[in-house]
Formats: C-alpha cells, sequence, structure tokens
C-alpha cells in the first residue's frame, strides 16, 4: 500500500516539484497552501506523513502543528521544512520539535535528505499503512 504525504507549503512551485519527486517514488501526494487547508486534508484523509513549511500566510506550520497535536489521536510522520535564514530561526526550529517534528529540513535538500526525513519520520510515528 502507498503511503500518503501532505505537502504543506504557500509556493505552489515547491508543492508540484515535492508532489512529482515523491511520485517517482511510489508516493501518493496531498497538498495544502497553508495550515486551514491542511486541517481540511487532514480530516478527510488518513496521511503517513506531514511535511509543513513553518513560515505561511494564513495559518503557518507551527499553529498546524499545534492544532494536529492537540486534536489528533495518532499523528502522522511529522517533517518541519524551512528556508529562513532569520536570527529566531532555531527557536522556531526547536518549537516544531517540541510540537512533534521529528525531522526538520532546511531548504534547499536534496531528495537523499528527503527520502530519509521520510523513512525517519515514518518510523518515530509507528505509521502501518
Amino acid at each position: 500500500m502507498s503511503k500518503t504525504v501532505l505537502v504543506v507549503d504557500d509556493e505552489a512551485d515547491f508543492r508540484s516539484a515535492v508532489r512529482d519527486l515523491l511520485g517517482l517514488h511510489g508516493f501518493q501526494v496531498a497538498e495544502a497552501s497553508n495550515g486551514v487547508e491542511a486541517l481540511r486534508v487532514l480530516a478527510q484523509e488518513r496521511v503517513a506523513i506531514l511535511m509543513t513549511d513553518l513560515f505561511m500566510p494564513r495559518m503557518d506550520g507551527i499553529e498546524l502543528l499545534r492544532q494536529v497535536r492537540k486534536n489528533r489521536e495518532h499523528l502522522p510522520g511529522i517533517i518541519a521544512v524551512t528556508g529562513e535564514t532569520h536570527l529566531g530561526k532555531q527557536t522556531t526550529v526547536a518549537a516544531a520539535s517540541l510540537l512533534g517534528a521529528h525531522v526538520v529540513l532546511i531548504k534547499p535538500f536534496t531528495t537523499d535528505q528527503l527520502l530519509g526525513a521520510i523513512a525517519v519520520a515514518t518510523k518515530a510515528a509507528g505509521f502501518r499503512g
């Protein structure tokens, strides 16, 4: 059974690139452009991995992780993604980890880094498919 990855990012080109890449590796991919859309997808679909950007309009990744952790009995594997290089990045990354992120990826990342992050997050979440 194929695992579904929910890719949450406000950049459509990024979502598209990740969707195409993961499709080549046998994953199903759902997409959302912000945390609000992601919560809708999560309410309708079981996903193995939630891969979310931390900085987005409307609802950012930190608030999304808060909501997911608060409202879901079984958490998916969680990968937090950021490309930000501001001074608060370390604090934001630490917050993402405290809220359940199993892996944090810094953009740009390689295919091997992404696949490795999925493997780590899947194992950490105990996803059974």
